[in-house]
């Protein structure tokens, strides 16, 4: 499977497989088009973030098959802020209902995830979720320029 992509100035898709190197594909595409759209670095680092973990999760823990599927993101800029769509097949998963990582625990003392979506959370101005009527996964989120 090859990374397809769709561009305008202020909006773009892009499809890749559900892999390490389809990760790598979709960062190197956000990365064309954040530094395209000027947004500065301090957003950059914080829709990388978003995007990695969200991917991630996605790659290890939302197909039981061993199958290739497809992962698709949009990306958007909006008066003051950054939109991310993510789209997927995989089981249904709503990040908002994930528990609080206990902060007081020392990290190598922590179990293992959840600190990933902890920290999307806390770089994200809102976060949406739905499952879609075509069974699929499709999570909203929204990052401020600011």
């Amino acid at each position: 499977m090859s990374i397809t992509q769709a561009k305008s100035a202020n909006n773009s898709r892009v499809s890749f497989p559900n892999s390490l190197a389809g990760l790598q594909q979709g960062l190197d595409a956000l990365k064309a088009w954040l530094t395209a759209a000027n947004v500065g670095q301090q957003v950059e680092d914080r829709a990388f973030l978003v995007f990695e973990e969200i991917v991630m999760n996605i790659i290890r823990y939302g197909f039981d098959d061993g199958r290739e599927h497809v992962i698709e993101v949009s990306f958007a800029r909006g008066e003051g802020e950054l939109t991310l769509i993510f789209d997927d097949d995989g089981r249904p998963f709503d990040p908002r209902n994930v528990p609080a990582p206990d902060l007081h625990r020392p990290l190598a003392a922590a179990p293992i995830g959840g600190r990933g979506i902890f920290l999307v959370r806390k770089n994200a101005k809102r976060l949406d979720y739905e499952r879609t009527g075509k069974g699929r996964n499709r999570l909203t989120v929204v990052v401020a320029l600011a």
